[in-house]
């Protein structure tokens, strides 16, 4: 019977340990930006990379305060909805120093109720949102690399 405890035991240990290291291996959205606004969450699993371009995307879980900035700049017909996050599709050029959010959608009840897209370019300037972005996904695909 002692055995028997021991071995059932030694398996959950095991099982445990191992659960939690795969899980922390296949991490989808990890955490690269936060301030009292917002979290942003780098999609790990999804970051592109091709000729100097690394494209990405960035899911923004917005605090109350969030919410109410995110508002401001919705149109009239979706200023009472229940915000829940944003998706924005990075796109940055290393060789130019250059980011364009391609594609910025707004969600509340799982559903899309917003979403603006940019052509324009802009440099990527130390202390900015984009330079810590850029930098955290560097570091994420250094840690893929190796």
């Amino acid at each position: 019977m002692r055995k028997r405890i021991l071995l059932f035991a030694l398996l959950l240990t095991l099982t445990v340990f191992s659960s939690s290291q795969a899980s922390a291996a296949g991490v989808k959205f990890a955490r690269a930006y936060r301030d009292s606004s917002y979290d942003m969450y780098v999609n790990r699993m999804n970051i592109i990379q091709n000729q100097g371009v690394i494209s990405f995307w960035v899911k923004s879980v917005y605090s109350e305060q969030g919410k109410v900035l995110v508002r401001k700049e919705l149109p009239k017909r979706h200023s009472k909805a229940p915000i829940q996050y944003g998706m924005d599709f990075f796109v940055f050029d290393t060789k130019k120093g250059k980011y364009n959010v391609k594609l910025a959608s707004v969600y509340a009840n799982e559903k899309e109720i917003f979403r603006q897209g940019s052509k324009k370019w802009l440099p990527v300037k130390e202390g900015t949102i984009a330079a810590v972005l850029i930098n955290k996904v560097n570091e994420f695909i250094a840690e893929k690399n190796n």
